[in-house]
Formats: C-alpha cells, structure tokens, sequence
C-alpha cells in the first residue's frame, strides 16, 4: 500500500475517532446535565415540602396557643418563635430521605437583608449557603419577608457524577478500548508496510546474491567450452576453480537461508556438549586464514580467560564467532584491524571482537539484531547480505543463556561483547 493511502486512511480514521469521543462526551455532559437537573429539581420539592409541613405546623391549634403565650412576654415574635429549629432539622432530612438524597448538606435561616445567621447547621459554610441556589423565603410563615431557608450541598458536582458512577465508568471504558484499539491499528498498518519494505528488499537481495555466483559460474563454464582452452591447462583450472569458487558462496548462501528457516520453526537441532570457546575461535582464525592474508588484516588475539570451558553446542557456536569475525573483516575496508579477546566474569566466560571499520549509527544499532535488518552501508556495495546473520547469532546465544551487546560510533569501528555462561539450563 502506498505511503500517500496509508496517511489517508490514518486522518479518516483520526476524525472518525475524534468524532466518536466527542459525541461520547456530548452525552455524557447531556446525562450529567440531566442528573444534576434532576438532583437540584429534588432538593426544591423537598424543600417546598418542608416550608408547607412548617404551615401546616403553625396553623395547628396547640401550637397557636403556645405562640399566644410567647407573644404575651415577648413585644415581638422571632422567626425562631415561629420555626422551631429541631423540627426544622427533622423536616428537612426526612424530605431529603424521602427524594432518595443521602448526601451531606448544611442549612441555615439568614436575614437577607443583613446576611445576619439565626439557626441552623452551617458550620464554616455562611459564605457558600448566602451563594446557595437553593433559597427559600419565609415570608409565608414570618412576616416581613427578610428570612431565608438555604441549604448547601458540599461537592456537589461529585455526588451527581457518583450517582451516574456506572454510565461514566463504561464510557471510559469503551473509550479507552477504542483508543487502544486505533493505536494498534495504526501500529499494525505501519509494522506490515515496514515487513513489507523488508521483504520486497530481501527478496531483491537474495535474487542479487544468487544470480551473482550463477551467472561467473556460467561464465566460467562457457569459457572452458571454448575449443582453444584445451589447449591452456592454467586457465581451465583457473575457470574451474571459478566454478567452484562460486559453488560453495552459492551453497552458503542457501544454507543461510536454509538455517533461518529452521530457526523460524524451531527445527534447529542443539548439542549441548563440553566447548573448548578459546579452540573455537582459532578454528575460525584457521578457516579465515586466506582472506585474513590476503586482505593484509592486522589481527590481535588475546585469549586471557582462565576458565574457557563452557557447556553448549559447538557447530553453532563457532558459526557465532564466525559470523561476528567476518562481519569484521567485511566492513573494515581500509587497513582493516581486528581485536579478539577473552577474559572471565562472574558465571562464565566473555568475548570481545573489535575492529575499525565503518562502525554503526546509533538508530541502527536497535535494529542490527532483528531478521531481515540490514544496516546501510552507503558506497560499500560489497559489503551485501541477507539481514540474517546476526539475528542467527542472537538466537544462539540466546539459547546458551548468554547476551551480546554492540558499542559502536561511525568512523571508528564496532565492538561486539558476547558472554556465555559455564552452564546452561
């Protein structure tokens, strides 16, 4: 898929979702718009109750008989005369109870005119019950009408979200589903391009790769089909060693691929055995002799370990070494110098192959040990490969137990540190 298609389908998919997530908070601020209407619809009909429950109160016969009493003492009846202040309190929280309201709440009879508190249960909260929504005169029960019942509900705000606790905590839910789920999405969609670039330059490689050894062999044989070669027996063995030359670079590269097959479907058979490691890197030195002498390659071997038995697989493990020094020698292309060491640590037994070539950019260096990844070599078209062999290498030490790290700066070379443990489970 296209670059320019992926980035539409990413924005129609970007403002499908803003979408969503705006008319999910649409509603949700519609339902607890809702909520908070019907919770403050409820504290007036109970209040409205209570003031009615109150003239009902005073208008009984016993309680004027009281109030003639009082205003026989008294030149004027205070509005606590006329509102009792615990049958106040009784009211209000059985006509709260009543509307299914159990929240916390402060209430007070004020003078309006003055903000002068008569009774009530305000504690700290005057400022908050005088900026109250819920006011309520008393005109009808004491005259004149300068008296207010307020009443305040501390965290208001949260006890209507409580209330709607369920419908809030799915809307987040599915939101957060969604979110993740359009994140993984993205990241999928990006992740297959990226296999896919992958692939296509694997694929290309690989055809180079083979059709590079197939076509000198050819060559070659075509050459010592000619009638007057018979007759020049250095160049038939010239041509022929051509030949098989590029028989064996065409046979290691099937066995590369071959060798990652197995790795992928877990085919690839392990020896655990006792390893001589110091052996296995001198028989790598040994098969690497020729392009060691004729590459004029200045190689510094110091094997320091005094432990260097180890329990692993042999064949891999010196395909390891083998691996990580002709990487080495393969991208040192001028006066290429090469550093082996080894030395004890704690456990086991550590490696350290050095060298001075074209080194490794550090955003690289993440992805070096990936299959397929192949860093860019700029000019270095020699320097070609299938992206496979240090993912092969990783996958073995792995195996062993151990680890294998990278130091590396462009210019001055890489360092690989390989560590094996004496034993492995």
């Amino acid at each position: 898929m296209k670059k320019k298609a992926i980035m539409i389908i990413i924005l129609l998919a970007s403002a499908s979702l803003v979408g969503i997530v705006l008319t999910q908070l649409f509603w949700v601020g519609k339902a607890f718009e809702l909520k908070e209407n019907q919770f403050d619809n409820g504290v007036r009909i109970s209040m409205k109750s209570v003031l009615n429950r109150l003239h009902v109160h005073t208008n009984d016969s016993v309680f004027r008989d009281e109030l003639e009493k009082i205003r026989c003492s008294k030149l004027k009846l205070d509005v606590t005369d006329i509102v009792d202040a615990g049958l106040l309190d009784s009211l209000i929280e059985e006509e709260l109870d009543l509307m299914l309201i159990d929240n916390r709440y402060y209430y007070a009879i004020y003078n309006k005119i003055n903000d002068r508190f008569i009774a009530g249960d305000f504690d700290d909260f005057e400022n908050e019950l005088l900026d109250s929504k819920f006011q309520f005169s008393l005109e009808s029960l004491y005259q004149p009408g300068d008296y207010y019942l307020s009443i305040y509900f501390p965290g208001k705000k949260y006890l209507v979200i409580e209330q709607m606790n369920i419908w809030v905590v799915l809307s987040v839910i599915f939101l957060i589903v969604l979110l993740i789920n359009f994140v993984y999405v993205i990241y999928t969609l990006f992740r297959q391009k990226k296999l896919s670039e992958v692939k296509n330059d694997f694929i290309n490689n690989l055809t180079h790769e083979l059709k590079t050894p197939i076509a000198t062999s050819s060559l070659a044989a075509e050459m010592l089909l000619r009638p007057e070669i018979e007759k020049e027996p250095k160049k038939i063995q010239k041509y022929a060693k051509v030949i098989l030359d590029e028989n064996s670079r065409l046979q290691e590269q099937v066995e590369q691929v071959l060798q990652i097959a197995a790795l992928e479907t877990g085919s690839l058979q392990y020896r655990s055995l006792k390893v001589d490691v110091h052996q296995l890197i001198k028989n790598v030195l040994n098969i690497f002799e020729i392009k060691i002498r004729e590459n004029n390659i200045d190689i510094e071997v110091h094997l320091e370990a005094r432990d260097y038995f180890i329990i692993g697989d042999r064949e891999h493990l010196q395909n390891v070494f083998s691996n990580l020094v002709d990487n080495a020698i393969k991208y040192s292309p001028i006066e290429p110098r090469i550093k082996i060491r080894s030395w004890n640590i704690h456990g086991g037994i550590m490696l350290r192959i050095e060298d001075n070539g074209i080194g490794i950019r550090k955003e690289h260096q993440k992805y070096i040990f990936k299959k397929l990844y192949r860093v860019p070599t700029g000019n270095i078209h020699e320097a070609r490969g299938f992206g496979l062999g240090l993912y092969y290498v990783k996958t073995v030490v792995d195996h062993h137990n151990g680890r294998i790290g990278l130091n590396s700066q462009p210019g001055t070379g890489s360092v690989f540190n390989v560590f094996l443990p004496f034993k492995t489970q």
